[in-house]
């Protein structure tokens, strides 16, 4: 059968088939949501587990290209993947073969062979030729109604895989809610990554983008406890009820001990001056002894 042509395409000219939709991305600050890793394993139909063995091969094969990048609609950088000319090159003559291919295709009832090209103009959305060959191997025929509703299909894709996400970035934000992650913590944040699917380069941008804010968090954290601080040593002296205070600030504002008692140390020299040992005062009290002799 005709279709045949369709379902014998590899992974790997799937994968050029769906990024020749994409030109010019490398005059782009911002790519695209579709060229990141997950976009292109709904596009071409291809596990993710498998996908990052066959982008590599391409990469290594120098028909496309990685870079690391704004990505539309995302907050974190992450990896595009785009075709270098040499790909586009072999995109461009795979998308020619591929129009022109005759198939099946049921609609309301009736078969009518079609080449591929012309499917597009029979939907009510834009169909791309990868949609129609994901659609052909998924299925095994092609059916207009099937097609007119990829896009709904990708859009509840999408936005299960957008909730997949938010729930473990909270998971993963529960773990490092106290600037560290315990091995059992890893451990259960590990398996329900597996669970949802999510990629460990997904993983790594969100870690990264949650330990960057802990991070600005604690320094924020750190100036008001030292302004706190200063209030506190106003009069020079920490009373009763003001160690209670500070203390409970400390703990509130993750602010560990060796830390406290690191700004106390700044905040009481910049206020009271440094601190002198017992040689340190014998040293000053012979130096003013000597200025009053010498007066």
């Amino acid at each position: 059968m005709p279709i045949d042509e369709l379902t014998a395409l590899t992974s790997k000219e799937r994968i050029l088939l769906y990024l020749s939709e994409f030109t010019n991305m490398d005059e782009r600050f911002e790519l695209p949501s579709g060229l990141t890793q997950e976009s292109v394993s709904l596009g071409t139909g291809i596990q993710r587990k498998h996908l990052s063995q066959y982008l590599k091969d391409l990469l290594g094969d120098g028909l496309i290209q990685e870079r690391k990048a704004h990505i539309q609609g995302m907050r974190q950088r992450m990896n595009g993947y785009y075709l270098t000319p040499g790909g586009l090159s072999i995109a461009k003559n795979l998308r020619a073969k591929v129009e022109q291919c005759v198939v099946p295709v049921h609609n309301l009832g009736k078969v009518t062979e079609m080449k591929v090209a012309d499917i597009d103009d029979l939907t009510s959305h834009h169909i791309k030729l990868c949609d129609i060959v994901c659609e052909a191997i998924s299925r095994g025929s092609l059916d207009m109604s099937d097609l007119e509703d990829m896009e709904r299909k990708r859009r509840e894709a999408v936005e299960s895989e957008d909730e997949d996400t938010e729930t473990y970035r909270r998971a993963l934000q529960t773990a490092w809610n106290d600037g560290k992650v315990t091995a059992t913590e890893r451990f259960l944040v590990e398996e329900l990554r597996k669970h949802l699917k999510i990629t460990e380069e997904q993983h790594r941008a969100l870690e990264l983008e949650i330990v960057k804010r802990l991070a600005m968090d604690h320094m924020e954290f750190r100036r008001i406890y030292r302004t706190v601080l200063e209030v506190a040593l106003a009069d020079r002296i920490i009373s009763g009820p003001e160690e209670e205070i500070l203390e409970g600030l400390r703990r509130v504002m993750r602010i560990s001990r060796k830390e406290h008692e690191e700004l106390l140390k700044e905040v009481e020299t910049a206020i009271c001056g440094p601190h002198l040992n017992e040689k340190d005062l014998l040293k000053e009290a012979m130096r003013l002894v000597r200025d009053q002799v010498g007066e």
